[in-house]
């Protein structure tokens, strides 16, 4: 009975602000301030800011150098088979001596997930991915590993960049999931335990070609 007078109570201001021509419109903020500056080098700083949550960064000249690096990761993990479903990285991927997957049946069982993204936030050191993507919704969240393939051409200064160029982009045909995945996943709300992989990989890989 209580939340049902206070959901009305709510509405009624609504209305009444609506009634009187009241603007909702959020105030454009200043994100570049001297707590967070905005970042002279793009790169540089998302490499910093993903580094030091635990994430790993790997850049070189070219993707064919970045590829290299990708086969010895998957050697170290003594992986034989990736899963990807984005063709375009597929037609990448297949450059090296190394499965893909793409088997839906194999899908519960993968180990490390490649995909795209939509940008990467310098200052936060955040990977942006929509549902709009050929990766879809889940390779983000499944694996245990989540690798990213991305050009230094993505890097935008804050969070809100990436929602700008994305709200000119798709207009009024927004992507139904846009994440922002800002290092593995990890909680401590039990016991404030530090526990990797909670809600998503425990590992996250960034490989960026530099002239992208």
């Amino acid at each position: 009975m209580d939340s049902n007078r206070s959901r009305e109570i709510i509405l009624s201001k609504i209305k009444k602000s609506m009634e009187e021509g009241r603007s909702f419109s959020i105030p454009p903020h200043d994100t570049d301030t001297s707590v967070f500056p905005k970042p002279e080098d793009l790169l540089k700083t998302f490499i910093e800011e993903l580094t030091a949550i635990g994430g790993n960064v790997i850049v070189r000249d070219s993707h064919a150098e970045l590829l290299t690096e990708f086969k010895k990761v998957c050697d170290s993990k003594s992986l034989d088979a990736v899963f990807c479903i984005d063709s375009e990285l597929q037609n990448k991927l297949s450059q090296i001596s190394i499965e893909v997957n793409d088997d839906e049946s194999l899908f519960k069982d993968m180990e490390l997930a490649v995909t795209q993204c939509e940008y990467l936030v310098s200052r936060t050191g955040t990977v942006v991915v929509s549902s709009d993507q050929a990766s879809g919704r889940r390779l983000n969240v499944f694996p245990p590993i989540h690798v990213v393939f991305a050009k230094a051409s993505q890097l935008l200064a804050f969070p809100d960049d990436a929602l700008v160029q994305l709200g000119e982009r798709f207009g009024d045909d927004f992507p139904s999931l846009v994440s922002f995945i800002t290092g593995a996943s990890r909680t401590a709300d039990i016991e404030k335990t530090l526990v990797m992989g909670a809600h998503g990989p425990k590992e996250l890989f960034v490989f960026i070609d530099k002239n992208g």
